[in-house]
């Protein structure tokens, strides 16, 4: 069954409609899953500590993105549902529940009954960090005889790049309505990782050079296999660690590590990391940045299969050497950007990507170079946070 379907359909539990009826006002934020989250999380924070006489909810998607805000929310008051489907009488049932006082959607999520509603009732809503991918744009394109009439129902969209404000326009969205600020990954906030354990504490030597695939999807654990395997021919003080984007593939993850002649070890084992022939399988929720921070090498997937790539930021920030593959149209601008001031490296094919790991373990001012020129970027860039609070402030 999907995750949260008795919620998605608009059965909410008596505690949460209680809690709803009990406040009014409410800013609701929704963020699909847990890189959306992570996003936002920090905005969140700031708008509760600033507007703190409103009351948040927090909706999400997908069951990991749920596991991540009961964790992000413990001790903090934040109410926390599944989003509903865009169903008109399970809107309206969330409305007549919930007095919401603007709604705040988090990157591509146009939902044409929820939007409707929202005018309907005079509900600011904010599309923030919006971008469109080609894929997506293309499908609104094509349906833009409906479609132009929804997105206008946003109050404001404030779109990641010229790009993507571009595509809304296109669409039809009133130019009055639009306005790029950049990308809110840029700022950060400590507070989504998972402090609990020392990622260091897994691995033994200080001299080894830990590489990480992150953000693996089928057929990229392989290459990160193979590679490795080649890489250990030369390099005896090499680990590596694989980061499935679902770690519900653990399994199938560790019989490929085993059938390459390695042993699979699982983050949740809290096994320690003791030879280069062990291999560990980050299988938990909210730890990735701390194995950026621990790994000298990312190589972020999503590019090496035609998924289009994930949060390039985070690795960079972090402080790790970042190689990306070729399929990157979900995070171009952002390739642009570091790419031009030689900040990451994207290889084309598995031989390149087998030397570019060579040059990296060999060289540690190579790596200090490119990571130096990373965290510049971030740097200069850090201010989209606060201009978006002020954006949706300025609506209360």
């Amino acid at each position: 069954m999907i995750s949260g379907f008795w919620q998605k359909l608009g059965f909410w539990s008596d505690k949460t409609i209680k809690s709803w009826g009990e406040k009014k006002d409410w800013i609701w934020f929704h963020a699909v899953s847990v890189g959306e989250i992570n996003a936002v999380w920090a905005l969140v924070l700031k708008l509760q500590k600033e507007k703190d006489s409103y009351p948040y909810m927090i909706s999400t998607t997908t069951a990991a993105g749920y596991k991540h805000l009961k964790a992000l929310t413990k001790n903090r008051d934040f109410l926390i549902f599944y989003f509903p489907f865009d169903l008109p009488w399970v809107i309206n049932s969330l409305f007549n529940c919930a007095r919401i006082k603007m709604l705040i959607i988090a990157e591509t999520e146009i939902w044409p009954n929820l939007l409707t509603e929202c005018n309907r009732r005079n509900t600011p809503v904010i599309l923030i960090n919006a971008r469109l991918s080609d894929k997506s744009f293309n499908n609104y394109k094509f349906f833009k005889f409906y479609f132009k009439n929804i997105v206008n129902n946003f109050t404001e969209v404030l779109s990641q790049s010229d790009t993507d404000t571009s595509k809304f326009k296109e669409l039809g969205l009133e130019k009055s309505k639009l306005k790029t600020l950049g990308n809110i990954k840029f700022s950060y906030n400590s507070t989504v990782e998972n402090n609990d354990n020392n990622a260091d504490v897994i691995f033994g030597k200080s001299n080894e050079i830990k590489i990480i695939f992150a953000s693996t999807h089928k057929g990229e654990e392989d290459i990160a296999v193979n590679v490795y395997k080649k890489l250990l021919e030369d390099f005896k003080n090499i680990r590596l660690i694989i980061a499935p984007r679902h770690i519900d593939r653990t399994n199938q993850i560790s019989k490929l590590i085993s059938q390459n002649g390695f042993i699979p070890v699982v983050k949740t084992g809290n096994n320690q990391i003791e030879s280069n022939k062990e291999i560990l399988i980050l299988n938990t929720i909210g730890e990735l940045i701390k194995y950026y921070k621990t790994s000298q090498i990312t190589v972020l997937c999503g590019t090496f299969v035609k998924v289009g790539g994930h949060n390039i930021i985070e690795p960079i920030r972090a402080g790790s050497y970042t190689i990306i593959g070729p399929y990157n149209f979900k995070i171009k601008e952002l390739t642009t950007l570091f790419k031009n001031e030689d900040a990451i490296v994207q290889v084309n094919n598995i031989p390149e990507l087998e030397c570019k790991l060579k040059e990296a373990i060999s060289n540690k001012e190579l790596r200090e170079i490119k990571t130096r020129n990373g965290k510049r970027i971030i740097k200069r860039n850090q201010d989209v946070l606060q201009e978006t609070a002020e954006r949706i402030i300025s609506y209360l």
